[in-house]
């Protein structure tokens, strides 16, 4: 059996062999769904979840819980790749008047770092793989995230 793997926000950027999931049924997804009203997959049944700018289009407010729910369905050991446009750099996460959350380098340090997690109690405890910070044309500079789903036996 292979790997299962979705595609939030897909918009008509669809990958091949992934679940493409968008909020807009014009974009032709596979499974047209408002991702900040939970994912339907059962607990630990995901092995990939991809958001290519897309997180940034998620209100503030509905961020952790989102996030949260996408460590829900991942495997332990199961990848959240994750792509934004770098608020600390660079003009494309403001040029976007759509963009509602803003990411910067330390915003994973809610998902990964025990002391953050605590103080605020998030449940999403993730290792992260990589970050890296790539410029696209148009001064725009997005932040490449690779983070792995830790979950204790």
């Amino acid at each position: 059996m292979g790997d299962t793997k979705i595609n939030l926000g897909s918009g008509y950027r669809k990958l091949d062999n992934f679940i493409n999931i968008d909020n807009r049924l014009e974009t032709n997804p596979d499974m047209v769904l408002d991702v900040t009203e939970g994912l339907p997959f059962g607990n630990d049944s995901i092995d990939t979840v991809v958001a290519v700018d897309f997180l940034e289009h998620v209100a503030i407010g509905k961020v952790v819980p989102l996030i949260e729910e996408i460590y829900r369905v991942l495997k332990t050991g199961g990848s959240f790749i994750s792509v934004t446009p770098d608020a600390e750099h660079g003009q494309g996460a403001w040029q976007d008047p759509h963009h509602v959350s803003f990411w910067v380098e330390n915003s994973w340090l809610y998902f990964s770092d025990k002391m953050y997690r605590d103080l605020y109690g998030v449940k999403a405890n993730f290792v992260i793989r990589s970050l890296r910070r790539v410029e696209s044309p148009g001064r725009v500079f997005h932040l490449h995230v690779t983070a792995i789903a830790y979950k204790e036996s």
